[in-house]
């Protein structure tokens, strides 16, 4: 008898080469059948009959230490019901705000949320980024070893950056603090990339003077955020061709992260692919504006950035190895995350894949239509259902009635 089974739809998983309509079983949260005919012998069944189930989705960037952050989004609410299984924190809680971030955000959380820890001692309060949050000064180094250390079941790498104002202020110090830390523990380095902090009185360094000096620090497993950012000193230099700092860098084994937020452009990306050079993993680096502090409001999520991809012309496939398997090897969870391999952990994402002339805005303005559009339907986290939808249709403070769990009846997907 199983727990539950998810019949019939298209169950697509490109890390294990699987691309066939079906059905899948789910007990003791995990999975444990895939195949026809098994809804028979389920005690729930869902249909998904005209849609497709994916690995449970992970976002490798997302901000959601609300209140703590002015910033921050409620978990779930870019989670489970964005049709997200999994979301990552990227540096909004340093190591003296870490047992605050797991007490009221991780542990309450219906989403497995897991944290990046900034390298800054309390993380990111301010989404306009305060220079005296982030220089070396405020580093504690051994606090961080130590906070790492003691919390691998949260923790999974470090957050840093790598950008003009920084390198203004404090040159590469940052950086180096944070290699030494990642050094010390074996974690990744998560390494932001485009203009963001204020340089005060500091000349700003030529924006193609930043990567080329910030790369060397970077090693094989660690991720560049904001591949196809629309600020200056990204990957795409201002005369629109690629640094040759990059192609050394990813030839090291450096990863590539869209990382959206404010930063997505499509001319940036189009450079970037018609150079060769394609990302490896999408995340949606969702947060509340910046200009409305504690709004916890955001309209856009992973499901919206895979999309435009899709439009410029990645593949389906790729598109959800980026989400999925590859997310889940930087997490060191290949074997229980991103894949619908029986024995995995029970995440799926049931979305549908509308067909149609859809127009996509990037952060610059500019627009493009594509083909396809991702939209969620479903969350199962550890087996336990969620409705989803997309984030401008959810992003609200959640009702008694929002939170709790669907009924029986309510849990066909449409």
């Amino acid at each position: 008898m199983y727990d539950l089974v998810i019949r019939g739809g298209r169950l697509f998983d490109p890390g294990i080469a699987l691309d066939a309509t079906g059905d899948l079983a789910i007990a003791n949260g995990k999975i444990v059948a895939l195949g026809p005919g098994l809804a028979g012998e389920a005690r729930e069944t869902i249909s998904a009959e005209g849609l497709w189930v994916l690995p449970g989705l992970i976002d490798l960037h997302v901000h959601a230490f609300e209140y703590a952050t002015d910033y921050g989004v409620p978990p779930d609410a870019v989670g489970v019901r964005s049709g997200v299984t999994t979301i990552v924190d990227q540096g909004s809680a340093g190591p003296l705000n870490l047992p605050a971030f797991r007490k009221f955000i991780a542990e309450p959380a219906a989403t497995e949320t897991l944290l990046f820890l900034n390298i800054s001692a309390v993380g990111t309060a301010k989404g306009s980024m305060l220079p005296a949050l982030h220089g070396p000064d405020s580093v504690e180094l051994d606090a961080t070893i130590a906070a790492i250390a003691d919390n691998r079941d949260l923790v999974r790498g470090i957050k840093t950056h790598a950008e003009m104002g920084g390198l203004a202020r404090w040159g590469t110090a940052v950086l180096a603090l944070a290699r030494q830390a990642a050094d010390a523990t074996g974690v990744p380095l998560y390494v932001h990339t485009g203009q963001l902090i204020d340089p005060g009185d500091h000349p700003l360094p030529p924006p193609d003077t930043v990567l080329p000096r910030a790369l060397p620090l970077l090693r094989g497993g660690d991720v560049l955020a904001h591949c196809f950012t629309k600020e200056a000193g990204g990957v795409v230099s201002g005369d629109g061709a690629v640094q040759p700092a990059v192609f050394a860098a990813l030839a090291r084994g450096v990863q590539l992260d869209v990382a959206h937020g404010a930063h997505f452009s499509f001319a940036a990306a189009e450079a970037a692919l018609a150079a060769g050079v394609r990302p490896d993993l999408v995340s949606s680096d969702v947060h509340a504006d910046f200009s409305r502090p504690h709004s916890r409001t955001a309209y856009y999520g992973l499901t919206q950035t895979m999309s435009k991809l899709l439009a410029l012309g990645l593949s389906l496939a790729d598109v959800v190895a980026m989400a999925t398997s590859r997310p889940a090897a930087v997490l060191g969870e290949a074997g229980r995350l991103g894949s619908l391999d029986v024995g995995h952990q029970a995440d799926v994402t049931v979305v549908a894949l509308e067909e149609g002339d859809h127009v996509f805005r990037d952060m610059a303005g500019q627009t493009r239509v594509g083909r396809l559009r991702l939209v969620p339907r479903l969350a199962v986290k550890r087996g336990r259902i969620h409705l989803a939808g997309e984030p401008a249709a959810i992003f609200v403070a959640p009702t008694d009635a929002a939170q709790r769990s669907p009924g029986a009846d309510d849990r066909k997907p449409r």
